[in-house]
C-alpha cells in the first residue's frame, strides 16, 4: 500500500482587511500533500469571496514555511494521474498569484520546492535571515512544475532561474535576497512585529491604486499568454521525465534516504 505524509492542515483567519492564512504540520513541517492541497482550495473558495480583503499572508508553523510536495505521490504515478497532479497544483498557485488583495509570503523555515513555487505566487517575500530556500526537484530526477520554473525565470531571470533549478541548491536568506528573490529579511525575534510594520505600510496606501498597480504590474510582467504557454510546456516536461523511469528513481531515493542512482 502507498504510504502517505500526514496531512498539512491549512487555517483560515481574517480581522478586518487582513487575512492570515497558517500551515501547520506534524513536527512543524509543513507538506503540500492532496488532503492539503484540497483545504487550501476550499481556503481560496473563501479569499476569492471576500472582496474587502486588501491582504493575504501566508505562513508556516514551527520549522517550515512548506517544505515541499509529498513525494509518496510521485511513486506510482501514470500519465493520467501526472496531468491531474501537475495541472491541480498549476492551477491552485495561478489562483493564489490572481487573488485581487496584496499576498505575503511570511518565509519563517525552510521554503523548498512546492512551498517556493507557492511564495512565487505572492506578491510579497519575507524571510527570517536563517531559512534556506530553493528549488531542489532536480536532485529528485524531477522539475519544479506548479508554476516554479516559469514564473522563476519570467520573474528573475534565466540566469537565476538557471542557478535554482539545474542544481537545485537551496540557497541561505541572504543569497537569495542578494538575487531579489526575497524581498526583505528580518531577525527571528524581530519577525512578528517587522510583519506587522509591512501589514500597517501597506493598508497606510490607496487600496484602489495598489489594486489597479497590481493588476498592470502582472499583465506586463507576466502576460496570460506568457504563463498559460510555460505552465503546458511544465506538463509536458514532465511527462517526459515520467516516461523515463527517472522520477521513481529520484523519489524513492529521496523517501529511502540514499543517493540515486540514475539508469
Amino acid at each position: 500500500m502507498k504510504k502517505s505524509s500526514p496531512a498539512t492542515q491549512v487555517y483560515l483567519d481574517v480581522e478586518g482587511e487582513v487575512a492570515r492564512v497558517t500551515f501547520s504540520g506534524e513536527r512543524g513541517i509543513q507538506i503540500l500533500g492532496a488532503e492539503t492541497r484540497t483545504a487550501l482550495n476550499s481556503v481560496l473558495d473563501d479569499l476569492e469571496s471576500l472582496s474587502h480583503l486588501r491582504i493575504v499572508l501566508f505562513q508556516g508553523t514551527g520549522r517550515t514555511f512548506i517544505a515541499g510536495a509529498d513525494i509518496h505521490e510521485f511513486l506510482d504515478l501514470d500519465e493520467q494521474r501526472a496531468r491531474e497532479l501537475i495541472r491541480g497544483g498549476q492551477e491552485m498557485m495561478t489562483r493564489i498569484s490572481n487573488l485581487p488583495a496584496i499576498t505575503i509570503a511570511a518565509i519563517n523555515g525552510a521554503c523548498a520546492g512546492g512551498g517556493f513555487e507557492l511564495s512565487l505566487a505572492c506578491d510579497y517575500r519575507f524571510a527570517i535571515k536563517n531559512v534556506k530556500i530553493g528549488l531542489p526537484e532536480t536532485t529528485l530526477g524531477i522539475l519544479p512544475c506548479w508554476g516554479g520554473t516559469i514564473r522563476s525565470t519570467l520573474m528573475f531571470g534565466s540566469a537565476v532561474a538557471t542557478r535554482l533549478i539545474l542544481t537545485g541548491e537551496l540557497l541561505s536568506a541572504k543569497q537569495a535576497r542578494k538575487l531579489g528573490i526575497v524581498h526583505e529579511l528580518c531577525d527571528q525575534d524581530e519577525w512578528q512585529d517587522f510583519l506587522t510594520r509591512w501589514i500597517e505600510t501597506i493598508l497606510s496606501r490607496g487600496p484602489t491604486a495598489q489594486r489597479e498597480a497590481k493588476r498592470l504590474i502582472q499583465k506586463t510582467e507576466r502576460t496570460i499568454s506568457q504563463l498559460e504557454m510555460g505552465l503546458s510546456d511544465e506538463l509536458n516536461a514532465f511527462l517526459t521525465i515520467l516516461q523515463t523511469g527517472e522520477l521513481q528513481t529520484g523519489a524513492q531515493a529521496f523517501l529511502d534516504k540514499s543517493k540515486p542512482v540514475w539508469s
